[in-house]
C-alpha cells in the first residue's frame, strides 16, 4: 500500500491553519476550518474500521466510539484526565448515539490535548488489535505513525471549544449558536413549547414577555437546559413541573438558537420545525429582517462611539446670549489667539456631545443637548465649525461659551453639524 493518503494531506492543511491561529489566540468554534478539521478526523477514525463485531445478539455494527470507550478498560497506564474525559462523554445526556458520543469525544480531546491517546493504544501499545483493516490509516504501520505525529501537533494547539453545545452532534457536525440567559423571576415566561424528538422547541413567544425582551427567546429556539438541568429527551409534563418547582427564582436557561446571526435557519432544527408545522420560509424571512435591523443599529452605535477625529482650537465667552449670530465672530477670535490645536474624538451620543483626547481618551469637553444653544460655521472657513453652550440649560443660562473645532474636510464639518442639529431641536446654523 502507498505510504501516502489524501486524508493525511487534508488533515495537515487544517492543522497548519489551526497552528497559525493558535499563535495569537485560542482556536474557537467560530473558526471556519474547525468543522472540516473535525470531519476529516472522523473520516480517518472510520476508514478501514472493522464495523461488524460478534456479540450475544449476533453480528452488530459499531462506530469508532465503541473502541475508544473501551480503551480505559483494556489498556493500562492511561492518563487519568483522559479516563475522566471518556467517562464524561459516556455519561453526557445531550448525545444518545455512538456517532454523537464519538464527535463529542473528538471535541473534548482537542480541547484537553489528548486526541493522540486512543490512537497510541493501537499504533504503539498494540492493545486494540483487529479493530482496523489493513487498508486503514490507523491500522497501517507507517500511516498510523504519520497520523499520530499530526495528533501530537494538535496537542500543542490551544482549543477553546464550547463543549456544552453538543445536543445536535447526533445528527450533524454543524454547531448552532448556544446562549445562556438568566431571566428575572416571573410567574409566566410567556413561552410555549412544542415537544418533538425529545427536544423542547419554542413555537410561540408572547409579545412583551420576559422571554421576548431583546429577542432572548425566539420561535424556533430549543431549550437545552433549565435551572441547570438538561431537559433533552424530557416529556412535556416534566418540563412544566420543573418550571413550577422553581417559580419565583431567577430563570436560568441554556438555549440553542434556531438561526444564525445572519438570519439563516440552523439546519439541525429544520426537521423539528417541519414536524411542528412551522413555516420555515416565513421564519427565515423574519430572522433575516431582525438580523439586518440589529446590524444597522449596531453600525450606528459603533459610528457614534467611534466619533469624528477633529482638531480642537479652544473656546471663548460670548456673553449672556447663545445666539447663532455669535459664531462667526467667535471662530475668528479663537483663531486669532494662535493656540496649538489638540486632536480630539468628537462623539455625538443620544443625550449630548463629548470631546475625548485622541491620545488617552480622557474627556476634555462634555455638554448635553439641553445646554447647547446653537452651532454653525463661517462661510469663508468651511472646515471650521463651532457650537455654543451655556453653563446650565440654555433656556435659563446667563453665561455662554463658544467651542471651536476644525474638521478634516468640508464634508466632515457639515456632517458633524447635521448630527448636532439632529440632536437638539433649538439649533440654528448656516451653511
Amino acid at each position: 500500500m502507498s505510504i501516502s493518503d489524501p486524508l493525511i494531506k487534508e488533515l495537515k492543511g487544517y492543522i497548519l491553519e489551526a497552528t497559525k491561529t493558535g499563535l495569537s489566540e485560542p482556536v474557537m468554534d467560530t473558526q471556519t476550518f474547525l468543522l472540516p478539521l473535525c470531519e476529516v478526523l472522523e473520516t480517518i477514525f472510520r476508514k478501514g474500521l472493522n464495523h461488524t463485531v460478534h456479540s450475544a445478539f449476533g453480528l452488530t455494527r459499531r462506530d469508532y466510539w465503541s473502541w475508544v470507550e473501551k480503551t480505559t478498560q483494556m489498556c493500562a497506564g492511561l492518563d487519568n484526565s483522559y479516563k475522566h474525559i471518556v467517562e464524561a462523554v459516556a455519561n453526557n445526556t445531550s448525545v444518545s448515539t455512538p456517532q454523537g458520543r464519538g464527535r463529542l469525544f473528538i471535541r473534548h480531546a482537542l480541547k484537553n490535548k489528548c486526541l493522540h491517546v486512543p490512537v497510541e493504544t493501537i499504533v504503539r501499545m498494540k492493545c486494540n488489535s483487529g479493530i482496523y483493516e489493513e487498508d486503514s490509516i490507523i491500522g497501517n504501520e507507517i500511516l498510523g505513525e504519520i497520523f499520530l505525529s499530526l495528533l501530537y501537533q494538535c496537542s500543542h494547539i490551544s482549543f477553546d471549544l464550547q463543549l456544552e453545545n453538543a445536543s445536535f452532534l447526533d445528527e450533524t457536525w454543524q454547531l448552532p449558536i448556544y446562549q445562556e440567559h438568566e431571566l428575572v423571576p416571573c410567574m409566566d415566561l410567556g413561552v410555549y413549547l412544542g415537544h418533538v424528538s425529545g427536544r423542547a422547541v419554542v413555537v410561540k413567544v408572547e409579545e412583551g414577555s420576559v422571554a421576548a425582551e431583546d429577542n432572548k427567546i425566539e420561535v424556533g429556539d430549543v431549550i437545552d437546559e433549565a435551572f441547570g438541568t438538561c431537559i433533552h429527551g424530557w416529556r412535556r409534563g416534566r418540563v412544566s413541573a420543573l418550571l413550577r418547582q422553581n417559580r419565583g427564582l431567577p430563570v436560568s436557561l441554556k438555549v440553542i438558537k434556531g438561526h444564525y446571526s445572519n438570519g439563516t435557519v440552523f439546519p439541525g432544527v429544520v426537521p423539528l420545525l417541519r414536524r411542528l408545522h412551522l413555516d420555515i420560509d416565513t421564519l427565515e424571512e423574519k430572522f433575516r429582517e431582525t438580523a439586518l435591523n440589529e446590524s444597522q443599529e449596531t453600525s450606528l452605535i459603533s459610528n457614534q462611539l467611534e466619533g469624528h477625529v477633529v482638531q480642537y482650537y479652544g473656546s471663548i465667552s460670548v456673553g449672556v446670549s447663545g445666539d447663532v449670530t455669535h459664531i462667526e465672530h467667535a471662530v475668528s477670535a479663537v483663531l486669532s489667539q494662535n493656540r496649538e490645536p489638540v486632536t480630539v474624538t468628537l462623539v455625538t451620543g443620544e443625550i449630548g456631545v463629548q470631546a475625548l483626547l485622541k491620545s488617552n481618551r480622557k474627556m476634555l469637553l462634555s455638554h448635553s443637548y439641553t445646554e447647547i444653544s446653537s452651532c454653525g460655521r463661517r462661510n469663508d472657513l468651511l472646515e471650521y465649525f463651532a457650537y455654543i453652550a451655556g453653563d446650565t440649560s440654555c433656556t435659563i443660562s446667563l453665561h455662554f461659551t463658544c467651542y471651536v473645532f476644525r474638521a478634516k474636510t468640508v464634508e466632515q464639518s457639515k456632517e458633524i453639524l447635521l448630527t448636532l442639529a439632529d440632536g437638539f431641536h433649538r439649533t440654528h446654523w448656516a451653511v
